[in-house]
């Protein structure tokens, strides 16, 4: 498995723990967490759409900051903590598109 292949699963795995914790919130938590939530959606199919027209662009460094954006989904309990984990991933997701 190439290193975009592998970052590919390791984003997908972080989105769907994000969204499977935003299904757990409570519905005042998912209205304040739902546009930051569509926004990485949104940028990671871009992520995705790059894949397909580049070559291998994801570097171990990339990788081991998704790990590190990772532990920090599962660690999220608050609001607070889970706005801030999005809004991280959006940020490292962004600076690849």
């Amino acid at each position: 498995m190439d290193k975009d292949a592998k970052m590919l699963q390791e984003m997908g795995d972080a989105v769907v723990d994000l969204a499977v914790k935003y299904r757990s919130s409570g519905l005042r938590d998912r209205m304040t967490l739902k546009p930051a939530l569509e926004e990485l959606l949104e940028d990671y199919t871009e992520y995705q759409l790059r894949l397909l027209k580049e070559g291998v662009i994801t570097t171990n460094e990339d990788l081991k900051e998704m790990a590190g954006i990772k532990k920090e989904i599962d660690r999220a309990a608050k609001l607070e903590a889970f706005l801030a984990v999005i809004a991280r991933t959006i940020a490292f997701i962004a600076t690849k598109i």
